[in-house]
C-alpha cells in the first residue's frame, strides 16, 4: 500500500463533477484544486495545506481524509459514507 493511501476509500458527488472516488492525498489535492469554484475558504485552504504536509512528514493521510471532508461537506458537496465501514 502506498503510504499516502487513505485507509478506505472515499465517494464523492458533486453536482458538476458527477462521482469521484478519493482514495489517496494526490487525489484529495487534485480534487480540491479542480473542483472548487472559489479557493478562498478556511477549510479548502486547511485541506490543502495538509496535502502539503504529507510530503513533507507533518502530516498522515488519516488527517487529510479528515481535513478533505471537512472542506467538502462544508462546501455542500455530498460524501458517501457506505464504503468507510471497510
Amino acid at each position: 500500500m502506498n503510504s499516502q493511501n487513505f485507509r478506505g476509500p472515499l465517494v464523492i458527488y458533486d453536482d458538476r463533477a458527477g462521482f469521484s472516488l478519493i482514495s489517496s492525498v494526490s487525489q484529495a489535492a487534485d480534487f480540491l484544486f479542480a473542483h472548487w469554484g472559489e479557493h478562498d475558504s478556511p477549510a479548502w485552504s486547511d485541506a490543502m495545506n495538509c496535502c502539503s504536509s504529507v510530503k513533507l512528514g507533518t502530516a498522515t493521510p488519516e488527517q487529510v481524509s479528515s481535513a478533505f471532508i471537512t472542506a467538502v461537506t462544508g462546501a455542500g458537496i455530498r460524501i458517501d459514507s457506505t464504503l468507510r465501514l471497510y
